[in-house]
């Protein structure tokens, strides 16, 4: 797998798009085959960590996020499902997929919401 060429599955989940990217890595819509779960795939890949300097940490750090994030149960938090780490230096954590709009792309439209849903973007925070 090269750089900018998405993988076909990682852990169990096989991959279905890209959702979004980032500094240390992307974001993929996936799906468990086992239950046939829709999933949010959050990754990081080691080598650009390393480049930083502070691989190692910036890698337990991102571990512990899915561990940390695992424990907690609340209607306003992301079910995470599982977590790993690829050969490959890639790490994901798996999570609940939530559909919707792009919040970002809303705001730089200047989007404007009325009372009752911008009292649940502020519930919920940010992504």
């Amino acid at each position: 797998m090269t750089e900018n060429e998405a993988p076909k599955s990682l852990g169990r989940y096989q991959i279905v798009r890209e959702l979004g990217h980032g500094a240390m890595g992307v974001v993929y819509e996936g799906l468990d085959p086992n239950i046939g779960r829709r999933v949010a795939i959050k990754t990081a890949r080691r080598d650009v960590m390393v480049s930083s300097g502070r691989g190692d940490e910036m890698m337990e750090r991102f571990l512990r996020e899915a561990r940390a994030a695992g424990a907690l149960n609340h209607p306003n938090i992301i079910t995470i499902y599982d977590a790993g780490e690829e050969e490959e230096g890639l790490a994901y954590i798996a999570m609940e997929f939530l559909d919707g709009p792009d919040l970002f792309k809303l705001f730089h439209e200047k989007r404007r919401f009325d009372v009752k849903d911008a009292v649940e973007v502020d519930a919920t925070g940010p992504s």
